[in-house]
């Protein structure tokens, strides 16, 4: 019990350090695009070259985690990102930053593909509870990612926040080698695995169901990777709010939420069944990007507030849904897929909605957007077929 809490804990922090990281660009991209006298457009494409490394290599750190084990793996990848990230305040050439830039992804992909199917490993009951506390830990770092780098910037400047916040990366390596232990199991997994793609080629119908749920998630997801990308640039340029620091808080609000709504929604989904929670917290996430473009400034943090309530609960549902659908030699790879494609949506969604707002003239187009693309996944949804006992 003792060392499944520990675990719990340790991935918790991990997750919640990748999303500060992985939220570092966005929170900071206004202040890059107005030194530079960049548009949205090119502001989104500089926001989506994290994205896109971070996308692309999931699939790639879950299988690498076949030959340095899961644990290795994530702490490669906050080496990588650390360092990056170490060195990214000191490029003063924009192209030099991209390319740095591109590399920190790939150590922050390193994540999700893993960190996931290994917490799963020590929670075979309670799994959607536990998965809840584990997004906690990612809602703690979304939360926590404007509201430090905000106040940094403006006492610091971008580039010297972005070094300061490599630091605890480092420190987190640190730790987890020494402290977490890697359950002995994947390694006979890992084995059974390779002689199972050995003796026989792998039948699509018995993953149908982990497939087409990847596609659900991944039209549900648009939604809070829309929010990621262009929330601040959307408080600043779109709203007007000139202050920086109360457009990172107002970015924050988005977040908070999740602290206690992904252990609630991951326990009501081992009640209720994860399929319902999933499509009730849909309608919600839709309803409240919509309502953030009505609603005055002053009533801002009211939508945000329900947008992070839904957002992170789905996030939480859907690694517990997930892990109880797909069969457990295959796990890391599927986590992989699943977090190739549903952040590829942050690749995307950027540039796209940057060059809309360019041309449109209004940052409220891309939320109407986002909150019509959300709801098409309630029927890709209703095909996914559980597979276990989970309702």
């Amino acid at each position: 019990m003792e060392k499944r809490s520990l675990s719990l804990a340790l991935m918790s922090s991990s997750h919640a350090m990748n999303h500060v990281y992985q939220l570092l660009t966005p929170v900071i991209v206004s202040q890059i695009a107005n030194e530079y006298l960049l548009s949205n457009a090119v502001a989104g494409i500089i926001v989506s070259i994290y994205s896109l490394s971070y996308a692309l290599f999931q699939t790639v750190s879950g299988l690498l985690s076949k030959t340095l084990g899961r644990k290795n793996t994530i702490i490669v990848g906050f080496v990588i990102t650390s360092a990056a990230f170490l060195v990214l305040g000191f490029m003063n050439n924009l192209i030099l930053f991209a390319i740095v830039l591109f590399i920190a992804g790939m150590g922050g992909s390193t994540y999700h593909p893993n960190g996931m199917p290994l917490l799963a490993e020590y929670y075979k009951e309670n799994r959607g509870q536990a998965a809840g506390f584990h997004q906690t830990g990612g809602s703690l770092g979304s939360f926590i990612a404007p509201l430090v780098i905000g106040p940094l910037v403006v006492l610091l400047n971008w580039r010297l926040t972005i070094t300061v916040l490599a630091i605890p990366g480092i420190v987190l390596s640190f730790v987890l080698w020494f402290l977490l232990v890697e359950p002995k199991q994947q390694a006979a997994e890992n084995s059974h695995e390779q002689q199972a793609n050995q003796s026989k080629k792998v039948n699509l119908k018995m993953y149908g169901s982990s497939l087409m749920f990847i596609g659900a998630a991944l039209i549900y997801t648009a939604g809070i990777r829309g929010v990621d990308s262009l929330g601040v640039l959307y408080f600043q340029r779109g709203r007007g709010i000139t202050d920086y620091v109360e457009a990172t808080f107002l970015f924050s609000m988005f977040k908070v939420a999740g602290l206690f709504s992904a252990p609630i929604c991951g326990k009501l989904s081992d009640i209720l069944g994860r399929k319902k929670a999933i499509a009730f917290l849909v309608c919600i996430e839709a309803a409240s990007l919509y309502t953030l473009t009505l609603v005055p400034n002053s009533l801002l943090i009211a939508p945000c507030l329900v947008f992070g309530f839904a957002s992170f609960g789905l996030l939480a549902i859907t690694d517990a849904f997930l892990a109880d659908i797909t069969p457990k030699e295959y796990m890391t790879t599927v986590f992989g897929l699943n977090f190739t494609l549903t952040f590829f949506t942050q690749v995307i969604i950027p540039p796209i909605f940057g060059a809309i707002v360019d041309y449109t003239k209004s940052f409220d187009i891309e939320f109407v957007i986002l909150s019509a693309i959300v709801l098409f996944s309630i029927p890709v949804l209703s095909k996914v077929k559980a597979k276990t006992t989970s309702k």
